[in-house]
């Protein structure tokens, strides 16, 4: 699919269809009516009341039914609402998520719903597909077209950004990449792995703008991830049988450097003060360790140690 070719969605064809209906209800019957009552040389009060009506009824449903669109071009993507028109260029687009008001666009400064294109919360509760998730793939597929994701076609590797209905993808590698490592510090038989806290939460970070969340594949497969925002790296993981082959290093490197690139003088994130092995594995790529500490987020909430890694393009105090 060319990014240069202008793509436009409405509402659905059942939605227009309704409002052709009574746009016709509404453009000939009350006229009519109205004219009938006007030449019985009844009066031309009520005649012109069912006019204004009419022209009322066919404004609001032109306003609210046939106006509303998202158009997506070269520049970007446009919503076009009854009252509001937003503008999202691809470099600043970083969500696109159906929601039961309209087609999620946000940026890190800005936020609209597109009216237009709807998923009901009882298609959300039961996972349905619906059309709202086809265009969400659709447009995706157009910015991936035009900020693509690095690949490396001799190692199979590929950096993507992570779908909008991948919360379970992510649920299930930070599964895989955590139990086994911290079951000394979550017992899963007084602890078990809390699942549904993990993709609420997932589902929540992908809908943030504020947060990038990158998946790293090989050969197709999904095996690592990394979640971060302007200041600190949020969330990282590999799975267990693709460790030591740096792809950690690799995902771990691409989240400082996009933080040093927004202009942060310094990076942070936060460990498991008991994970010895992931704290000796930020230390030799360069962080370093503070004496900030904190609860972490599950039961039984063991201690978490703060790291941080300063931007090497800052310039140092006191100079």
């Amino acid at each position: 699919m060319d990014a240069g070719n202008r793509r436009v969605w409405r509402a659905s064809p059942a939605t227009l269809a309704a409002v052709v209906v009574f746009m016709v209800a509404a453009a000939v019957p009350v006229p009519l009516l109205a004219y009938v009552i006007w030449s019985d040389d009844r009066g031309w009060v009520t005649p012109a009341l069912l006019a204004t009506l009419s022209l009322v009824a066919l404004g609001y449903a032109w306003r609210f039914g046939l106006h509303p669109r998202l158009r997506a071009d070269r520049a970007g993507v446009t919503v076009v609402n009854p009252f509001s028109t937003s503008r999202f260029t691809w470099e600043d687009l970083r969500v696109i998520a159906p929601g039961e008001n309209g087609l999620v666009l946000a940026t890190p400064d800005a936020r609209a719903e597109a009216w237009c294109i709807q998923k009901s919360n009882l298609a959300a509760r039961k996972g349905r597909m619906t059309r709202a998730d086809k265009i969400t793939s659709e447009l995706f597929e157009l910015l991936e077209e035009h900020d693509p994701p690095l690949e490396d076609e001799e190692t199979g590797l590929r950096i993507r950004r992570a779908r909008p209905d991948e919360s379970r993808v992510l649920t299930r590698l930070e599964r895989a990449a955590s139990e086994e490592a911290l079951q000394h510090l979550f017992p899963p038989d007084r602890y078990p792995y809390p699942v549904a806290e993990v993709n609420r939460r997932w589902r929540r970070l992908l809908r943030d703008p504020q947060t990038r969340v990158v998946v790293l594949e090989k050969d197709g497969e999904p095996v690592g991830f990394v979640a971060f925002d302007t200041s600190t790296v949020r969330h990282l993981g590999v799975l267990p049988d693709h460790t030591r082959r740096g792809y950690g290093s690799a995902l771990l490197e691409f989240a400082a450097t996009a933080i040093f690139e927004d202009g942060a003088t310094s990076a942070g994130l936060w460990v498991l003060e008991g994970n010895t092995a992931a704290r000796a594995f930020y230390r030799s790529l360069g962080w370093t360790e503070t004496s900030e500490l904190r609860s972490s987020e599950f039961p039984p909430r063991p201690t978490e140690l703060r790291l941080e890694r300063r931007n090497p393009a800052a310039p140092r105090r006191g100079r």
